[in-house]
């Protein structure tokens, strides 16, 4: 029998993830991007360096390598170029324009407000001016926010004109269109939630959203995770059929979706994104360390047209992802975790090398590595929060 074969969009220490996940389901594995010192590429069959943001070279590569699926791990930017791919070769997938809309803040909201959802009202905005223009139109505060990136890059809250004017020219440079939105701010009750879902033939197979924690030196990007929610079951319910009934009319058919909502002070429910792909931040594993179902390989077996169900499952205990983050800038040294948390220690990444600069933490480009934590209750995981001492970055 023919051996599959699988192209994995990056090979970076998180995305090797999904490679070293394809290996060890015997499928021959092809890694893919210009950076040839990148983890994933050791790991791999096969290193094809290619633009991978480029979905058309992406494509040539993909026919004359004779790729039977292609995975986009963790990236909102690389969805779109792996549906197009998957697409244009008759591969599993989901049309590369549902993928579209999913992946542009601008084109998702307008698609959320057309079908009756709640949704923070924006526009997308090419110029200052008419970003500026726009914000007189709302109650401040906005939030500004590139249309196309995610890791909170460009994102800030805007309480007034001239801050539009101070931020415009950072958000502007994370959009590859170039293009901002501007839309308005919702105040929320309780933590934001956030967290994985799977999905097999059109429907939510498993549902993974938990509660997302900031710093507040970063209020607007997440610095941990915890599963299972805290929030109510109720909203927890409504949430779950509104994420549905957007994904039916989106047209979306398989694979994981990493999902963001809110809730407003009066009970309301705002969609805020359903990205096509894995979250970001080891969120697959945090929910792993809870759960036990590891999504990576849900992901990568459906890629190439294995049909994948969910085993009976449970949560048993807390699962934790957290971004490894300074308050000031500085050198790196090293990371210690206090040895009586040693042993709820389940991963660790880390993006940077010691004595590298690292900057004061500010949005996903900052962050120093990752980690992931099992807990028995959500007291001790409490516990870890507040101790000064848990993790020392030096």
């Amino acid at each position: 029998m023919r051996q599959k074969r699988i192209m994995v969009l990056g090979g970076n220490i998180v995305q090797a993830e999904a490679t070293l996940t394809a290996k060890r389901l015997g499928y021959y594995t092809i890694s893919t991007d210009l950076h040839p010192e990148n983890p994933g590429h050791a790991i791999a069959d096969e290193y094809c360096p290619v633009d991978i943001i480029d979905r058309e070279a992406v494509l040539r590569e993909a026919r004359r390598l004779e790729i039977d699926g292609i995975v986009p791990y963790t990236s909102d930017i690389l969805a779109p170029v792996a549906s197009y791919v998957a697409e244009s070769l008759s591969l599993p997938g989901n049309p590369h324009e549902t993928v579209e809309i999913m992946t542009h803040k601008n084109r998702f909201r307008e698609f959320l407000a057309s079908h009756g959802f709640l949704t923070p009202q924006g526009r997308a905005c090419r110029s200052v001016a008419e970003a500026v223009a726009y914000f007189r139109t709302l109650d401040a505060p906005a939030m500004l926010k590139p249309v196309d990136n995610a890791g909170s890059k460009g994102v800030f809250r805007i309480d007034s004109e001239e801050e539009i004017r101070l931020h415009w020219d950072e958000t502007m440079g994370y959009s590859m269109e170039k293009t901002a939105i501007v839309e308005q701010f919702i105040e929320r009750q309780g933590l934001q939630q956030d967290g994985d879902i799977f999905v097999i033939d059109g429907r939510i197979a498993f549902w993974g959203v938990g509660d997302q924690y900031k710093d507040p030196i970063a209020p607007y990007m997440p610095a941990m995770y915890s599963f299972p929610s805290v929030m109510q079951e109720e909203y927890r319910q409504r949430a779950q059929e509104m994420v549905q009934e957007a994904l039916t009319a989106l047209g979306f058919r398989q694979g994981p979706c990493n999902v963001e909502y809110i809730v407003d002070t009066k009970g309301d429910i705002y969609i805020l994104e359903i990205g096509p792909r894995n979250g970001g931040n080891l969120i697959p594993f945090g929910i792993q360390e809870c759960t036990g179902l590891d999504l990576t390989e849900l992901t990568v077996r459906q890629a190439v047209g294995e049909k994948v169900e969910i085993p009976r499952w449970h949560y048993e205990g807390v699962g934790v992802s957290l971004l490894l983050h300074v308050r000031q800038d500085g050198v790196f040294h090293g990371v210690t975790v206090a040895e009586k948390y040693c042993d709820n220690v389940r991963r660790k990444y880390l993006f940077r090398r010691e004595g590298d600069v690292v900057k004061r933490f500010h949005n996903g480009g900052d962050v120093i590595g990752s980690m992931t934590f099992r807990f028995d209750n959500h007291e001790e995981m409490q516990r870890f929060m507040v101790d000064e001492n848990a993790i020392i970055i030096d």
